[in-house]
């Protein structure tokens, strides 16, 4: 027995069991059929290359969900849309992993020390990422990249994987705000105005100028539609209770909430240099675009269960009430989504009828936030 829980403290174990994961989860879905997302992305970015606009009712149809990121998401997707079928496929899910295995494993201080402990705790909602070959686990891959290469004052490399998240998925934005907690601010601005010019024409490379303005304008459009459709997805905006009061006025809701956040950050400005609390300002960030996305689903939990993953195992006194969160959360979204662990009637009811998911990270993030401003 020891040994075999010896086994889970190795990092090389942890990897080749995450890449044993990845494989298995790749070649079962991809066989019976249940690569959906992939099929996205790689069917929008081959017609992105054949200028095909993929931003249509009639590409929603054929594969029955929107086709949400921009053009710069099928530049960039390129190399695993014209791979054979099957191999893209494998490939795709074993980048995301790998660079999000080396994300955690390269954390600087002790964080270091623990990133077996982290990546096994989560593990199983990777997994769900890698069931659905999700782009979210890239996308919290490089929130924590960021982050490395900020602490080891590679400012220019950071702000590239930043505007490279910002520019594909939204999300990735938020980090921008760290850049205040480091050296040589303007200059890293400096950067930011030419990386992010370099990820916008980057769609120029097929098209010209004139076929990078429709795709924007394509996208934008598909992206209004995609707010209008009607469904339900695990954030605050859609608990009972706040969801009529919330939805209505989505954009001011959610830029209101993101406000009271930068006061927040700016009235701790005397604690930006603290390690721990530029941890827990990114932890922060990634539970926020996640709690208040309108579109977040199960995978999407990924990011802020990576975010909040980092928060805790930083804290050197937990107190219960954060181990009773810790474990709740992980049974909530690491455990329960699985269907082959919980009946997915008994996870749905759980989600999206009580909101124990939800407002159980909510109480996390708020204590976040509370203990990140305290220290």
């Amino acid at each position: 027995m020891k040994k075999f829980l010896e086994f889970f403290t190795v990092s090389r174990n942890i990897y080749w069991l995450g890449f044993a994961i990845a494989v298995a989860a790749s070649l079962i879905e991809l066989l019976r059929g249940g690569e959906e997302n992939y099929c996205v992305f790689r069917d929008a970015t081959q017609q992105f290359w054949q200028g095909i606009n993929a931003y249509t009712p009639e590409f929603v149809d054929v594969h029955h969900r929107y086709f949400i990121y921009s053009p710069i998401f099928c530049v960039l997707f390129a190399p695993f849309a014209f791979l054979p079928f099957y191999i893209g496929g494998l490939a795709w899910n074993l980048f995301g992993y790998t660079v999000f295995y080396f994300a955690v494993k390269n954390l600087p201080g002790t964080l270091s020390e623990k990133a077996p402990y982290m990546m096994l705790y989560l593990l199983l909602t990777v997994a769900q990422s890698l069931f659905c070959f999700q782009y979210n686990l890239l996308v919290a891959a490089i929130f924590l990249w960021a982050f490395v290469l900020l602490e080891r004052d590679k400012a220019f490399w950071a702000v590239l994987l930043i505007m490279l998240s910002a520019t594909t998925k939204i999300y990735g934005a938020v980090e921008l705000a760290l850049l205040l907690c480091y050296p040589r601010f303007w200059r890293n601005i400096g950067w930011v105005a030419l990386t992010g010019l370099f990820f916008v024409l980057l769609p120029a490379l097929h098209g010209g100028i004139e076929g990078l303005l429709t795709g924007y304008q394509n996208w934008l459009t598909q992206l209004t539609d995609h707010h209008q459709s009607t469904g339900v997805y695990y954030s605050i905006l859609f608990v009972p209770g706040i969801k009529a009061i919330a939805l209505p006025y989505m954009r001011i809701f959610q830029a209101s909430v993101l406000g009271v956040l930068a006061v927040l950050f700016f009235l701790c400005r005397n604690r930006w240099s603290k390690y721990s609390f530029r941890v827990g300002a990114l932890a922060v960030l990634m539970g926020y675009i996640v709690l208040f996305s309108e579109a977040a689903e199960y995978t999407t939990y990924t990011i802020a269960m990576t975010g909040y993953a980092l928060w805790f195992f930083h804290q050197d006194n937990r107190p219960v009430v954060d181990k009773v969160l810790f474990w709740a959360l992980f049974v909530l979204w690491c455990v329960m989504p699985i269907d082959l662990f919980c009946p997915s009637k008994l996870c749905n009811y759980l989600h999206s009828t009580l909101w124990i998911g939800v407002l159980t990270y909510t109480v996390a993030w708020l204590r976040m936030i509370y203990f990140t401003c305290k220290k």
